[in-house]
């Protein structure tokens, strides 16, 4: 009877502790021949066994959000979530690739984690960067801070001639460049009583750094028009719009009617050639601070002109010049040439005087705004001028590496942990940035406790609404609600911002992916279904 007992029962392999009791009792049992008290022991070790295993069960289901086997039923968006994120890391188009990403919840107030990968893991960001910038910018320049352009003249005015020369000193304004400013500074010249100037035009950019380029920037991409560096005298963006010709081969020197704003002295060699079943594409090389630059490309068959635009190589010449030609226009004879103060030559050099007088003056728009249109647009020059007006302030100093020591002490005296983070510009440019999902996410966070937090989240483009947004995530939960900085480079994609759920609580999100195989909008579309996942959870 023993031995059809415990053939009955089977003794699985894998539970060492039953089996070993099992067989210690059977042994027992064999010497007693109790054949009443066998069957009750043994059946009463096969129930506990039995619910043992079934609490086991329940244990390990529990909390995993993979647990149908036990609770059946329609996957919840938390389980949507994350199984897309477990996608997204198996995807082969990331098996080179680096993924971080960090989500909080700060709906209590204090930041608390969903999940996360990856989260110290320091990668580029690209234009994510501009977050560190602007976010700096609005605490430590303030909101409602302006910069100064201001027209000066040194000497004195006799007989209705300024004895002297007139000046633009540059006050960091990256929006300066208005062509009805500098019509209007040609009027208040003339008010003056001034017919004749006797010296020259002088621009002057001293406020920043004669080194105007972050020294980390690749040399191919120098010379277009994102990459324009930021100057203590901007003008017009620092961009200038051209036509060539596609039949004017050789150098020569663009008219004009066909370059603006004009720059003197600037010679282009036109290599284009015609396109030939591939999409016409024309772009410059060479010295972006040099007045002699190469136009290489293509076109198409049967344009004898084209357009392109490149980066100003000496914003403070090119002001000097446009107001010179106002100056002209308004029947104000100027003896001098225009020039940028720090390239003068030594006739000109000799006439400079300390003691200047301010004619006229303009503002440019608060740091509020500033802040608004580089976060929408991802703009890298007013990016750039941030960054160097805080290291003006805090160092003394208008040079690029001045400005991102600056925002690196800033963040750091916030509590944050800024091991990983290297700062090489402001606005995200340089391959050499890195920082890691959680510094963003701690930085996002710190924002919500600002007096600024409203100029800075309404900075930030709103899904399928505004900005570098506005065409994604449409007809989503994403849609109108999700605010994020953007970032993009060559196999650089990254997101970091905000998004209410749909049981209404306040996530903290950033995203970063370097290196992926990819095109970057398969990436895009692969990242904006884990934002979408987020705004619909409940």
């Amino acid at each position: 009877m023993l031995m059809f007992i415990k053939m009955a029962v089977p003794v699985p392999s894998g539970d060492r502790i039953f089996k070993s009791d099992f067989n210690l009792i059977y042994r027992y049992l064999l010497k007693r021949r109790n054949m009443k008290i066998s069957l009750y022991l043994l059946l009463l070790i096969v129930a506990i066994h039995l619910s043992s295993c079934r609490n086991d069960e329940q244990k390990k289901g529990s909390g995993t959000g993979k647990t149908a086997a036990v609770a059946p039923g329609k996957p919840t968006a938390m389980d949507t979530l994350l199984a897309d994120l477990e996608t997204l890391m198996r995807d082969t188009s990331l098996r080179h690739a680096s993924l971080s990403y960090v989500i909080n919840d700060y709906s209590t107030g204090k930041p608390v984690p969903v999940t996360n990968s990856n989260a110290d893991m320091s990668l580029v960001p690209a234009s994510v960067m501009k977050v560190l910038t602007t976010a700096a910018a609005l605490e430590i320049l303030g909101e409602g801070r302006s910069f100064r352009t201001s027209l000066q003249y040194d000497g004195k005015i006799e007989n209705r001639i300024l004895k002297g020369n007139l000046y633009i000193r540059g006050g960091g304004d990256p929006t300066f460049g208005s062509p009805a400013t500098l019509q209007r500074w040609g009027k208040a010249v003339k008010d003056l009583g001034i017919d004749s100037i006797s010296g020259s035009v002088i621009g002057d950019p001293t406020v920043f750094s004669h080194f105007t380029i972050p020294s980390t920037w690749t040399w191919g991409e120098l010379l277009l028009p994102y990459c324009a560096p930021a100057s203590g005298l901007t003008f017009s963006g620092n961009v200038f719009q051209a036509k060539g010709s596609r039949v004017k081969k050789g150098k020569y020197k663009p008219a004009s009617e066909n370059i603006q704003p004009e720059m003197p002295g600037l010679e282009v060699e036109n290599d284009i050639a015609d396109a030939e079943g591939e999409p016409p594409e024309t772009f410059l090389q060479g010295n972006p601070t040099a007045l002699t630059l190469s136009i290489q490309g293509t076109v198409e068959k049967g344009n004898d002109f084209f357009p392109y635009s490149g980066v100003i190589p000496d914003p403070a010449l090119a002001v000097a010049n446009e107001l010179k030609k106002k100056l002209i226009l308004a029947g104000i004879r100027v003896a001098g040439p225009a020039v940028n103060i720090e390239n003068a030559d030594s006739a000109v050099q000799s006439t400079l005087q300390k003691e200047r007088k301010e004619i006229a003056a303009s503002f440019s728009p608060s740091v509020a705004e500033l802040v608004t249109l580089t976060n929408l647009h991802s703009n890298n020059l007013f990016a750039e001028h941030l960054s160097k007006q805080i290291g003006l302030l805090k160092f003394h100093s208008g040079h690029s590496e001045s400005g991102c020591k600056a925002v690196l002490q800033f963040w750091k005296s916030k509590g944050i942990d800024t091991e990983g983070m290297f700062l090489y510009d402001g606005c995200g440019v340089s391959r050499y940035d890195g920082i890691t999902s959680r510094q963003l996410a701690d930085l996002l966070y710190y924002m919500t406790t600002s007096p600024a937090f409203t100029t800075f989240y309404n900075s930030l483009p709103l899904a399928g609404v505004s900005g570098t947004l506005a065409k994604y995530m449409k007809g989503t939960k994403a849609e109108g609600n999700l605010r994020a900085k953007t970032g993009s480079i060559s196999r650089v994609k990254s997101y970091a911002g905000y998004v209410r759920t749909a049981s209404g609580k306040r996530l903290i999100f950033s995203i970063l992916v370097n290196n992926f195989t990819c095109s970057g909008p398969e990436m895009v579309k692969k990242l904006e279904k884990i934002m979408v996942d987020m705004a619909c959870l409940k």
